[in-house]
């Protein structure tokens, strides 16, 4: 048995990859160019969140697929950690943007070295 594919939800879950994939790019960027942490935790985040959109993709196109390839044990554990996974992925990028957001704050500060009396 195979799933109806409703077009808007595979565009959907297409452009999912193609964001996954211009964050990879962005992330990789922004670490040759500038060395700094976060681009390699935003690197990270968007390698899950490949992952998942991939995976994403293939479930909207047949949402019987993990069953009929894993069974229905190894789905139940496969679609937990698909599941588990989403947050980590929310998390680096968080993480990252927090601390880009702190050395962007820094380096432009528009007081520092202004006499403010």
């Amino acid at each position: 048995m195979v799933a109806v594919v409703d077009p808007v939800t595979l565009a959907s879950a297409c452009t999912f990859v193609l964001f996954s994939v211009y964050g990879l790019a962005l992330g990789l960027y922004g670490f040759v160019r500038t060395g700094l942490l976060a681009f390699f935790l935003l690197i990270a985040a968007s390698v899950i969140g490949f992952g998942v959109s991939i995976t994403n993709v293939a479930l909207v196109y047949d949402s019987y697929i993990g069953i009929r390839v894993l069974g229905q044990s190894a789905w139940k554990i496969f679609y937990y950690t698909f599941v588990c996974i989403q947050p980590v992925g929310s998390l680096l990028s968080a993480i990252a943007m927090t601390i880009l957001t702190v050395w962007i704050t820094r380096r432009s500060n528009p007081y520092e070295g202004s006499q403010v009396r």
